[in-house]
């Protein structure tokens, strides 16, 4: 799965100073493209989780399910919501979908 990649990447560079979860997720992203094992969930590190406090979803996990998004956000691969949220972190303003 793509959490057990994930972990294995972790588990595999942790010594290395000054990587963090997303060179994490992004090799583990990239790594598991080739293997076809991607992400089912939305991964959330500094920017995707600031991203996704300025939505105001939950952020006290280390990823979001995909019942917990807004139903816009759902047409999209979990992978492309990590990149939307983290691209668009400051680009859209503080929106409750959830009415």
């Amino acid at each position: 799965s793509f959490e057990e990649l994930l972990n294995s990447v972790k588990k595999t560079v942790s010594r290395i100073p000054d990587l963090g979860e997303l060179y994490y997720y992004d090799t583990a992203l990239h790594i598991g493209a080739k293997l076809g094992l991607m992400p089912v969930k939305v991964y959330l590190h500094a920017g995707t989780k600031d991203g996704a406090r300025r939505l105001k979803l939950s952020c006290r996990n280390k990823t979001i399910d995909f019942d917990q998004l807004p139903i816009e956000l759902r047409c999209l691969a979990p992978y492309e919501i990590e990149d939307f949220l983290c691209i668009f972190k400051k680009g859209f303003p503080q929106v409750n979908f959830c009415k």
